[in-house]
């Protein structure tokens, strides 16, 4: 039993490793290569678990290859459109210029109620008020609705509205985060000012942060909010 948990872990250990090495979209969409590596690396990893006789280092070294060979693919495919092409196929306009193209949607073997659903779920109830749709290498749908139904924007209204940029976290449940603290240009002794001023200790912070505009937003845990 305790080989068997050994082992999980190791392989546990060894899978995420594999998937930081093969990068950050592994663990987002997905193309069809990638998707087959991923069966292929599952497959390959519960075997040792499932078969405590199939060595672990005959499961690593069978991962390596495979992540050597996607980190290759990866390295081609950003030297060759043709070869990308091949492999993650190219995105198909199925709406051009408020025109279904049929053919387009047959080829991708996409139907008219798919493509409803997926325009609704973009909040669009009406295709005529669509100019145009795009189903991407990934498989999503990219929507882009005629000019007088797209969202009005502050540009639009020309509305002079500052940019606040993200929100950096630097307190998250009474604990400081410090590798955030250089974004905001902020260091202990400004937060301990900024929760003095407000009568709170860091214990009693759930989260406390700071956007690019300097900008303060301080929640405080339950007891201290019925406090």
């Amino acid at each position: 039993m305790i080989n068997t948990i050994l082992t999980t872990i190791s392989v546990y250990f060894i899978l995420i490793i594999s998937m930081r090495i093969m990068g950050k979209r592994q663990l987002g969409e997905l193309q069809a290569s990638e998707f087959v590596i991923a069966i292929m690396l599952s497959e390959i990893a519960t075997t040792p678990i499932t078969n405590p006789e199939y060595p672990v280092t005959t499961a690593l070294l069978s991962i390596s290859a495979l992540v050597a060979l996607e980190y290759l693919i990866s390295t081609l495919l950003l030297r060759s459109n043709k070869l990308k092409r091949i492999f993650y196929g190219s995105p198909a306009i199925l709406i051009n210029q408020g025109t279904m193209d049929i053919r387009a949607m047959k080829k991708n073997r996409i139907e008219l109620d798919e493509l409803l659903c997926e325009l609704r779920l973009k909040g669009f109830s009406d295709i005529s008020h669509i100019n145009y749709a795009i189903l991407e290498e990934n498989g999503k749908l990219s929507v882009f609705p005629k000019a007088d139904h797209a969202p009005v924007t502050a540009g639009d209204l020309k509305l002079d509205i500052s940019d606040n940029g993200i929100a950096h976290l630097l307190i998250l449940d009474g604990t400081v985060l410090d590798h955030n603290l250089p974004s905001v240009n902020w260091n202990r002794e400004r937060i301990a000012c900024e929760l003095s001023k407000r009568k709170v200790s860091i214990n009693d912070v759930f989260l406390l942060s700071v956007d690019d505009g300097k900008h303060v937003s301080l929640i405080l845990k339950e007891k201290k909010q019925d406090a």
